[in-house]
């Protein structure tokens, strides 16, 4: 998205929130703290969700599928995705059709309704050899068709700006994590943890960096961004406190009471993955927005979490 002017907005507070895939990790939090902040909410999903709030199953890839219901006073969330970088590499074909029709279609539906979009897109865009912290303004070579796809909503997103004036914002979102989630490094270090105390393997060389941002301050973050944030720019949505892989799996395990764990580095790495990342967070904070949760609060309320919901399994990634 263009550099643009960063300065503050007046502040435009929610009505009405359109979310795509509602019944996802993010999604479903965002849907449940919109209810929470008494914002009429409409969700979409590929399955039915059960959420408290009007709920439809539709495929998004269909011909302005959501017209009918948005109207000027909509923000959507454009949360419906296939994230998950190794399915797109072993299936691009099958991401394509999930990622850049849908994204599309609600362009162009909000397009007509004259409406708000929030598009969630990934760090996984930026070039691995991009200088860290990365900014919004680092170098973009997507590394799998997963971030190829979301690099390109980007594009789009910037293009319905210029071309058309739709009120676009994109939300860059580095590495997720928190009550709820079923999946990544976080929830397989605690499985693993719960399932052998005494010894672990994990993906790759334990080498590599991310930015972990608790589900509670990742939602806030993308309402904060649509009320506060500037139509056509682009915020990294992220903690900026860079964390290595294995000091996290070490964190992980004396937080659960393992201090004395073999932690195995594999040295297989993960395709299309990206080694080291983590944000440059000044933009976001230029409207106000700063993540409330620690890392280890965060990991605390995840570990409860999975301890209580999830059987453990085998090689975190």
């Amino acid at each position: 998205m263009p550099d643009g002017n960063t300065m503050q907005e007046s502040r435009q507070p929610l009505s009405r929130a359109i979310v795509t895939g509602g019944s996802g990790f993010i999604g479903r939090a965002l849907v449940l703290h919109l209810l929470r902040c008494n914002v009429e909410v409409i969700a979409f999903d590929r399955r039915p969700a059960t959420l408290p709030c009007v709920s439809h199953v539709i495929d998004l890839r269909a011909n302005r599928v959501l017209d009918s219901f948005l109207d000027e006073r909509s923000v959507v969330f454009h949360m419906a995705a296939r994230a998950d970088v190794g399915a797109s590499v072993r299936d691009p074909r099958g991401d394509f059709e999930s990622s850049i029709a849908a994204t599309f279609e609600i362009l162009e539906s909000a397009r007509s309704a004259g409406c708000r979009l929030v598009y969630p897109s990934t760090a996984s865009i930026f070039d691995s050899t991009s200088a860290l912290p990365l900014s919004e303004t680092a170098y973009v070579r997507p590394a799998s068709p997963y971030a190829a796809g979301k690099a390109a909503g980007e594009v789009y997103c910037a293009a319905y700006h210029r071309s058309y004036n739709v009120d676009v914002r994109v939300a860059r979102m580095f590495s997720v994590y928190g009550v709820g989630m079923n999946r990544f490094v976080i929830h397989d270090l605690i499985r693993r943890i719960l399932g052998d105390p005494r010894r672990i393997e994990m993906r790759g060389d334990g080498e590599q960096i991310r930015d972990y941002l608790y589900i509670d301050d990742a939602v806030r973050g993308l309402v904060h961004i649509a009320e506060n944030g500037a139509a056509g720019q682009d915020y990294n949505l992220a903690s900026g406190a860079p964390v290595r892989l294995l000091d996290l799996a070490r964190k992980i395990a004396t937080l659960m009471g393992h201090p004395e764990i073999e932690i195995v580095p594999t040295g297989e790495p993960s395709p299309g993955d990206v080694p080291k990342w983590y944000a440059d967070i000044s933009k976001i904070a230029t409207i106000g927005f700063k993540a409330q949760v620690s890392l280890d609060e965060g990991l605390l309320r995840t570990i409860r979490y999975l301890s209580e919901i999830q059987p453990p399994i085998g090689c975190a990634r």
